[in-house]
């Protein structure tokens, strides 16, 4: 009868366990770090993003305040102009300049920057990207002068809303309505119409809103221009936190 010897598997060291845990735990921890670096990334291309889009739109707000100031510092001369005529003794001679002022001063203007960007960081936490903390303190500065601006303008358009009312009761409104052109311009009518009432408490009354109305626009001003500063600052400090030369953009 033969007899079979039995075969016996050599017993793996303590060291070859060791070694196979260490394999392991690197290629996890590799894997770790590249999805890591990977988010990174990520995160890092959407803060360029943001940031050129923001310097964009702090660019087109320059423009529109300007475009704010010059129209809001035009409207303070006619409403000037208007106030003075109201109380003048000749009143009944400018007619013409009397209806193209008042038509003029019913008009308000409103002012919209361009926050799309900001927005989109708001709905979707685009601000944790910002990693640069002084950058991120001065956006939210700077949007938040809009709450002042917007409640000036707010007040702006209740003084005008009162103006309208106290005009229709001065100016005839076929007249106010003819010199408003189809393309929305406004012109001088023709030859020296005449007003509804010559009543001193009446255009006293209208005279009186429109000091009012030009109170607001010069708070207007004082803040448009201020914000105007604000964002001229903001985007020399982005160029100047992320390194960045007149007219270079962030690399994509």
């Amino acid at each position: 009868m033969e007899v079979h010897a039995h075969t016996h598997t050599a017993r793996k060291k303590f060291t070859h366990y060791l070694w196979e845990f260490l394999m392991l735990f690197l290629a996890v921890f590799c894997g770790f770090l590249a999805e890591n670096l990977r988010e990174h990334k990520i995160e890092s291309d959407r803060e360029k993003q943001f940031i050129r889009s923001l310097l964009e739109d702090l660019r087109e707000d320059t423009l529109i305040l300007t475009a704010n100031i010059n129209d809001c510092a035009a409207h303070l001369e006619r409403n000037d102009s208007l106030i003075r005529l109201l109380n003048s003794n000749d009143i009944k001679e400018h007619g013409s300049d009397l209806y193209y002022l008042g038509r003029w001063a019913s008009r308000g203007i409103r002012l919209a920057v361009h926050d799309l960007t900001i927005q989109q960081m708001k709905n979707s936490g685009g601000f944790r990207l910002i990693r640069k903390e002084k950058v991120s303190k001065a956006i939210i500065e700077y949007y938040n002068l809009l709450v002042f601006i917007t409640y000036l303008q707010n007040v702006g358009m209740d003084e005008q809303q009162e103006y309208r009312k106290m005009a229709i009761d001065v100016f005839h409104p076929i007249l106010f309505g003819d010199v408003v052109k189809p393309d929305n311009t406004i012109t001088r009518p023709q030859g020296n119409p005449s007003l509804l009432t010559y009543e001193s408490k009446v255009l006293l009354r209208l005279a009186g809103m429109l000091s009012y109305i030009k109170n607001t626009k010069l708070g207007l001003i004082g803040a448009e221009t201020n914000m105007k500063v604000v964002a001229i600052e903001l985007i020399q400090l982005i160029k100047k936190e992320y390194h960045l030369s007149e007219g270079t953009p962030l690399e994509k």
